[in-house]
């Protein structure tokens, strides 16, 4: 016969405080992080105080008690309901979990919602990883289920009220931490996460005016190529032993190239609007929201005398991307997508098209600026080249992100080898001196390309790999145009935040008020400061952090 102890033990398990005791161990070994549940309590405690930590366990326990009431409710519909949200929203999380290695939180909220035209493409190359969550959450509730029809014990429907209350205190408390406090059970954590980050708006004031005028005349046509994906130390510029750049290797002589620099920040959105606005890297995080009040590169150009262009080679729709907003539009006077232009084109034609309207553009007598999106290296890698290109081989199929990373590594350097090397192959001769054209490269992030065991390429916020934001950085001045001091070299100061200043004084505007308001660009002595760039979201809403940039790498891509 059992124990008294042991008789007492499975009474209080029965009961409604041992069963949402039990839940709660599902909820922190399954459905959230042990880590970031610990990361959170200790943030709380020591960084805010004992109220919000109370508040954060009071939010905690009443969905758990939540959860109890819709798990063992007496009302058989109201089961079955909430069993099929908590299979969808369960399903969100393991996902997550499967493809970046943590669940679904704030800022992959604000990523998703920022990049939901993109969501058939992830749909496809993460299908693996979603049949493995479906399946896994299938299981789960299956084992739910399972234990449901052991228990006795049953909750009043009336008790159900207690989902919706705990969802309006999570919501709050996710809302008033703008996200830092976000891991709940997932039936709470997926939906309300979503609807914090569709619902903060953010800010959309009027840009700041020109406040000088230009100096001098500035170069005639002057070009920022913002390429997509591309990480410095993949092309062979830097690393000669790889064949991805074998061309622009041939021309180096041609390219000022400032080596590995660094980006803003590991994702597209803020790395983009940071290089139009000028944001410094002593305003991040951003909380204030500054950079959309921030004078843009389009204002400075428009005040100089410049007809501006914005070329988006990545999307095909009448759609913003990259936190622009219809005030960024009173500056620009031609928007151009070759993919709504041409709708038929195929993906890895967008950027040759980009190339050819450059010539275009270079031709033109008057001044023109153009500010470029390209489609690059996005992921998945297969679709941006053409398949009878590839040079490295085995490769990914066209709908796989990793399977392991030597067919992941030939497929990027095959998307390399044409999206950056043909791309500027098609420039360099379409373009000729007496085109008077300036132009300057980089990328909005890099990839995480190391056998980390990650399957995320970039946007990371934990552990992240300075690849995601090692990107290429050079001029290329065909016509000599441009005066290059001694000092105008490679160093470890380099990062994206030399850019806009490097753009303002090639516009025309005086070099000492330049320097003075947006610091050293690319025709200074390179910035001796050590480097930094932000994960996370740009504005500080939910998890992010600045971290320092270290290069090269400690442990090299094989």
């Amino acid at each position: 016969m059992p124990s008294s102890s042991l008789v007492r033990l499975r009474r209080y398990l029965g009961s409604a405080w041992g069963l949402w005791l039990l839940l709660g161990g599902y909820v922190a070994l399954v459905e959230m992080r042990p880590g970031r549940l610990y990361f959170i309590l200790t943030y709380l405690l020591f960084q805010e105080s004992v109220t919000q930590l109370l508040g954060y366990l009071l939010g905690l326990g009443l969905a758990l008690a939540g959860l109890l009431a819709l798990w063992l409710n007496r009302a058989r519909l109201l089961y079955s309901l909430g069993s099929v949200l908590w299979l969808v929203c369960l399903t969100v999380s393991l996902t997550y979990r499967l493809v970046i290695g943590y669940n679904f939180m704030y800022s992959d909220a604000v990523l998703a919602w920022n990049n939901r035209a993109l969501a058939s493409v992830a749909l496809q190359s993460y299908a693996g990883q979603l049949a493995g969550a479906v399946l896994g959450a299938g299981l789960v509730l299956a084992g739910l289920h399972w234990l449901r029809q052991r228990i006795a014990w049953r909750a009043a429907p009336v008790s159900a009220l207690l989902l919706p209350l705990a969802g309006a205190a999570i919501y709050t408390q996710i809302k008033w931490t703008t996200g830092t406090v976000d891991d709940f059970p997932a039936l709470y954590r997926v939906p309300l996460t979503l609807l914090a980050a569709i619902t903060d708006q953010l800010p959309q004031p009027r840009r700041a005016l020109v406040p000088v005028a230009p100096a001098a005349p500035g170069v005639p046509h002057l070009f920022l190529v913002v390429d997509e994906s591309i990480t410095a130390s993949e092309l062979t510029l830097q690393n000669p032993a790889l064949r991805t750049t074998p061309f622009l290797y041939s021309v180096r002589g041609q390219l000022h190239d400032f080596g590995v620099a660094s980006a803003t920040i590991n994702q597209s959105a803020g790395s983009n609007i940071a290089l139009m606005s000028g944001t410094r890297l002593a305003e991040l995080p951003d909380t204030r929201y500054r950079t959309f009040a921030r004078t843009s590169v389009f204002q400075f150009a428009k005040r100089a005398g410049y007809t501006t262009y914005y070329i988006d080679a990545q999307l095909g729709g009448d759609v913003l991307q990259n936190f622009m907003s219809p005030e960024d539009l009173r500056y620009i006077d031609y928007v151009e997508r070759p993919a709504a232009q041409q709708p038929q084109l195929a993906y890895h034609e967008r950027d040759m098209v980009v190339a050819a309207r450059l010539r275009d553009l270079a031709r033109q007598p008057r001044k023109v600026f153009a500010y470029v999106v390209k489609a690059g290296a996005h992921w998945p890698y297969a679709r941006t080249y053409p398949a009878d290109s590839a040079f490295f081989r085995p490769v990914l199929s066209p709908r796989s992100l990793y399977k392991d990373q030597n067919r992941t590594l030939n497929t990027y350097h095959n998307a390399v080898r044409w999206t950056v090397d043909e791309f500027w192959r098609q420039l360099m001769v379409d373009i000729a001196p007496r085109d008077s054209a300036v132009v300057v490269y980089t990328s909005d992030h890099g990839q995480n390309l190391t056998a980390s065991g990650v399957a995320v390429s970039h946007a990371s916020v934990y552990e992240t790999s300075p690849q995601e934001v090692a990107v290429p950085l050079w001029i290329w001045d065909a016509g000599k145009l441009v005066a290059f001091p001694p000092t105008a070299v490679p160093g470890p100061g380099r990062s994206h935040f030399d850019i806009f200043p490097t753009l303002l004084r090639l516009q025309g505007y005086a070099p000492a008020w330049v320097a003075q308001h947006y610091g050293p660009s690319l025709l200074d002595a390179p910035n001796q400061a050590p480097r930094q760039f932000m994960t996370g979201d740009l504005f500080g809403r939910g998890p992010h952090a600045l971290q320092p940039f270290r290069w090269p790498l400690a442990q090299p891509v094989k």
